[in-house]
């Protein structure tokens, strides 16, 4: 399968299918919302690739680096990455996080972070065969305050 796949830059024609995938995180988000965060996602330090079958965008993920005080070199986020579920398994979330880690590589950064879900233990052991290993606790303080998009 994976053989018909292309990983390419995201579009704002992919919100739709886009919009799609980050329901299926349990994150329902608006085309037009997602229009607003593709303009933000173009300044220098972002990225959206996009695993591409047959012109449809099958999974994504969002990148940004930046630089931290007490690293030696900046710092890869993976911010959100989903495959859909009628192809997962298949090989196309291994070519998205092979492509974002190249993309890590030429910036160049020191280390490549991910955040994921207590829940999401499936996704854990996902990134621990693909070479992750757990660091951290990610503490949270919410802020109450309403997103503008």
């Amino acid at each position: 399968m994976t053989k018909e796949i292309t990983i390419e830059n995201a579009q704002p024609g992919d919100a739709p299918q886009l919009a799609n995938l980050l329901s299926q995180l349990g994150y329902p988000t608006k085309e037009s919302d997602l229009l607003i965060k593709f303009s933000a996602h173009q300044a220098p330090g972002y990225k959206i690739l996009v695993a591409r079958k047959d012109k449809m965008a099958i999974g994504f993920i969002c990148l940004h680096y930046y630089q931290t005080f007490h690293l030696p070199g900046p710092v890869g986020r993976i911010t959100s990455f989903c495959v859909d579920s009628v192809v997962r398994k298949q090989g196309v979330g291994g070519m998205l996080l092979l492509a974002a880690e190249e993309y890590f590589k030429q910036q160049p950064c020191y280390k490549i972070e991910v955040t994921s879900n207590f829940r999401r233990s499936e996704t854990h052991e996902y990134y621990l065969r693909q070479g992750y290993t757990e660091t951290n606790r990610h503490f949270v303080k919410l802020l109450g305050l309403k997103s503008a998009h």
